[in-house]
C-alpha cells in the first residue's frame, strides 16, 4: 500500500496541514505554507519565522485505510 506523510502544525487560530511522499518534503510544504500564510494573512514579510519548530509534528499513513484518534483501526481477521 502506498505511504503518504503528513506534517501538522496548529496555532491559536489556524491549523495547517501538508503532505508528501517523505517525512522530509512534507515539512518542507508545511513550512513553505506557514511563510506563506504570514504574508498573506498578516501582511508581514514573506520570510518571517513565526511559529515554533519544536510544535511541529509529522505522521505517516497507508492510503486507502482509516485512522481514529491518530492510530489505524486494523481490519479484522476473516476466519
Amino acid at each position: 500500500m502506498k505511504r503518504v506523510f503528513v506534517a501538522h502544525y496548529d496555532s491559536r487560530n489556524f491549523s495547517f496541514d501538508a503532505f508528501g511522499q517523505s517525512a522530509a518534503e512534507a515539512k518542507k510544504a508545511l513550512l513553505d505554507g506557514l511563510k506563506e500564510h504570514a504574508y498573506q494573512y498578516a501582511s508581514r514579510i514573506e520570510d518571517e519565522h513565526w511559529w515554533y519548530d519544536e510544535d511541529i509534528w509529522v505522521e505517516e499513513r497507508t492510503m486507502g485505510c482509516c485512522y481514529r484518534d491518530n492510530e489505524l483501526i486494523k481490519k479484522r481477521e476473516l476466519t
